[in-house]
């Protein structure tokens, strides 16, 4: 047996439960279901956008967990994939990857019209297998590469025309006291023409955690916050820096007054993170004032600025894009709501038309002549009366059993 690791959060849908009236609160759009495709009904399949379609590869179609239960992780992902073109409605087999295929969150970057996937399977004694496929969507073509060396916790972005594969925290999980690694971890760059990776120059940022690597321009932008013994007790700064890939030159940026750098991504010449609320610290180390979670940067100028105000949402208001943010040239969709940049105008991600509970959805975004379109795909659904008040019903567990589907449905987001 093997242990996959892939996301399996809960995504909820159907009517929501509160919420409040207000700007930005109207639903933009609304979800329409997409033609049958060739995949057989599975979970947290890999969904990727190259160019104007969006692939779906892999994912599990071991037997779906209840919600809010903890379950033993599905066997190794599939290898099959199909290609949804949003103009026409229309799916087309592509080529079996050589090796299995998951759909964690930042596990694939796309690169020209290249998908670079690493897939990390935990087998049951206690070793990891680790797997870095291309595949070539123009040749419908796969090809195995060698995986980044270290560690197995790396996110993958795309910097110019590489891919790098970054921690997202120093922290040394191992020891129990959260200090940093020592020595730090390099960063790590990948050659496609000899299929090997070297260290990236060392960042100016130091010991971090919330690290993001976002891939801009010519180069990238780094936002991360100290690691330090007691990262509650001061209000947080997010730091940011500029990277040259070309020279290998890094440039500080101003510090951003916001409590996490993690949520940032690329949407047009902007870096967007749309999460919601903020926070004071608590009642312990209060800081005085709330900090956002969310913001805007402008790598160009270094130019920091705040989000539009929305209307109050309730945490079970309405239904959520799963596993992560969504953006494309002019759009980020964060959970339940999808913010047009140029404009800063909210709305609100449309309810699914399903009366099921559903989870282990993936989703993607692709930027088309008609505008942004989000595919959701997969999943697994349960009866509503699974859910009471959120939680499992009678004695803690479900009282119908879940079933796999292969049901997708396509939103055009309003700009």
């Amino acid at each position: 047996m093997v242990l996959l690791a892939v996301g399996c959060g809960e995504t909820a849908a159907g009517p929501g439960t509160g919420g409040s009236s207000g700007g930005g609160d109207e639903p933009a759009g609304e979800w329409r279901p997409v033609a049958d495709s060739p995949l057989t009904p599975r979970e947290a399949p890999l969904a990727v956008a190259v160019g104007e379609r969006i692939l779906v590869i892999g994912g599990s179609d071991g037997p779906p967990c209840p919600p809010n239960a903890d379950c033993v992780a599905p066997p190794a992902p599939l290898r099959d994939g199909a290609a949804y073109d949003p103009a026409t409605d229309e799916w087309t087999p592509i080529a079996t990857a050589p090796a299995p295929v998951g759909g964690g969150v930042d596990t694939s970057v796309v690169v020209g019209d290249t998908v670079y996937v690493l897939t990390t399977i935990f087998n049951q004694e206690g070793t990891t297998t680790r797997t870095f496929q291309s595949y070539d969507a123009a040749a419908d073509g796969w090809a195995e590469l060698t995986p980044p060396p270290g560690s197995e916790w790396v996110s993958l972005t795309a910097v110019s025309d590489r891919v790098v594969a970054y921690r997202g925290s120093h922290e040394d999980y191992t020891g129990g006291s959260l200090e940093p690694l020592d020595p730090l971890p390099a960063d790590l760059v990948h050659d496609p023409a000899t299929d090997t990776w070297s260290e990236l120059p060392v960042d100016p940022l130091g010991p971090s955690y919330d690290r993001r690597l976002v891939g801009f321009g010519d180069g990238a932008v780094l936002l991360a916050s100290d690691l330090v013994p007691n990262p509650g007790l001061d209000p947080p700064v997010v730091h940011a820096a500029t990277l040259d890939l070309a020279t290998g030159r890094w440039t500080e940026l101003p510090d951003g007054d916001l409590v996490s750098g993690y949520g940032f991504r690329r949407v047009g010449t902007m870096l967007v993170s749309a999460l919601e609320e903020s926070s004071d610290g608590g009642e312990t180390n209060n800081w005085g004032r709330d900090i956002p979670y969310g913001g805007l940067l402008d790598p160009a100028t270094g130019t920091w600025s705040t989000l539009p105000e929305r209307a109050h949402r309730d945490p079970l208001d309405g239904f959520m894009i799963p596993l992560g943010d969504l953006s494309g040239e002019r759009t980020i969709v964060s959970g339940a709501w999808v913010l047009d940049v140029p404009t800063l105008t909210w709305g609100r991600v449309p309810e699914l038309p399903v009366d099921e509970h559903l989870q282990g959805q993936s989703a993607a975004f692709a930027d088309t002549a008609e505008g942004g379109v989000v595919l959701l795909w997969g999943g697994s659904a349960w009866p509503r009366d699974t859910m009471a008040g959120g939680e499992p019903a009678a004695g803690g567990e479900p009282v119908a059993d879940g079933e796999l589907i292969a049901d997708g449905w396509i939103w055009n987001v309003a700009s």
